[in-house]
């Protein structure tokens, strides 16, 4: 990567790394290897997570999501059985809901065609903002996997899935500090003799003993792991659905995104956002033309069952 001189000589590692996804400004460096961490529930620090974001309504959090770019969040389709683009407000750079942040509103929410309320099969959403987020010491991009990266779930080392969901199963009170917890991935033909109604568009990660795992409350927040030999983070699910929440051989259950790589591409150009495109004012709402999915509860269930986040150099890059 070769950068201008005049930004290199800024003495701002933080604008450099916006040049690149899955960096954490607050806690990288530019080329770092991964420090070992103490794996198990505990509190965010800020700027440790910077893509995940709060999705609320009328002021009350239902679901967690991520920055893939300026102008998307990516979350799970559960999440939005019953509100409308409208009535939700993704807040972005905070770990403390009502606390800091910066806001933005949802022009449209497209799920995937495919996504079944029933098995919870292809729970994929993405939101599309009013205005674009710009990316600060707490925001940033989450990376994507590749379609090839599909099926090779060995690869990814330094797991871990955070949000505001509550701590305890059967809780209805979210956690007002963003929490996160170390999770390994489960070999997919296991996860299917402990949790059955699996497809292969879905990922488990967890502890055969139990204890860590996302629950109600942290729906469509991401799943993020660091890829060999590299420092950064990829989202490699969502949160989807679970049987109880840290249960013993109950992983939870999370969309495989390397599968809907070309779905989230082609979506986001689609809608008149391209990934790659130079920044643009903002111009009339694009055509629909995937379903349009109004909002929900943000419930983690199984399926079937009733229960169910130099500058101008910078700022281009992201805008795009």
């Amino acid at each position: 990567l070769s950068l201008p001189s005049s930004l290199l000589l800024c003495g701002c590692y933080s604008a450099v790394a916006y040049l690149s996804c899955g960096f954490r400004p607050g806690f990288d460096k530019p080329s770092s290897s991964p420090a070992p961490r103490i794996i198990g529930g505990q509190k965010s620090r800020p700027g440790e997570w910077p893509w995940i974001v709060s999705l609320q309504s009328h002021g009350q959090h239902f679901c967690g999501g991520s920055i893939i770019h300026a102008w998307w969040v990516l979350s799970a389709a559960h999440c939005f059985h019953n509100i409308r683009p409208q009535a939700v407000m993704v807040v972005a750079g905070s770990v403390t809901l009502g606390v800091g942040g910066v806001t933005r509103r949802v022009r449209q929410i497209l799920a995937h065609p495919s996504y079944s309320r029933t098995t919870y099969d292809s729970d994929i959403a993405l939101l599309q903002l009013s205005q674009p987020l710009v990316p600060g010491r707490d925001l940033s991009r989450v990376c994507l996997p590749e379609d090839s990266d599909s099926g090779d779930d060995g690869q990814w080392h330094s797991c871990y899935v955070a949000g505001w969901g509550t701590t305890k199963y059967g809780q209805e009170q979210v956690s007002v500090a963003l929490r996160e917890a170390g999770v390994l991935i489960v070999d997919w033909l296991r996860c299917m003799w402990w949790m059955g109604a699996l497809t292969h568009n879905m990922v488990c990660a967890g502890y055969e003993e139990g204890g860590r795992d996302a629950c109600q409350g942290d729906s469509g927040g991401p799943l993020q792991c660091q890829a060999p030999q590299s420092s950064s983070w990829y989202q490699v699910g969502i949160v989807s659905w679970g049987r109880g929440c840290g249960s013993r051989r109950r992983p939870g259950v999370y969309t495989r995104i390397a599968n809907y790589r070309a779905w989230i591409d082609k979506t986001m150009a689609t809608a008149g956002r391209p990934q790659e495109a130079p920044p643009t004012a903002l111009g009339p709402t694009p055509e629909k033309t995937e379903l349009e999915v109004a909002g929900g509860v943000g419930y983690r269930v199984a399926p079937g069952q009733p229960l169910s986040i130099a500058l101008g150099l910078v700022l281009g890059w992201w805008l795009g």
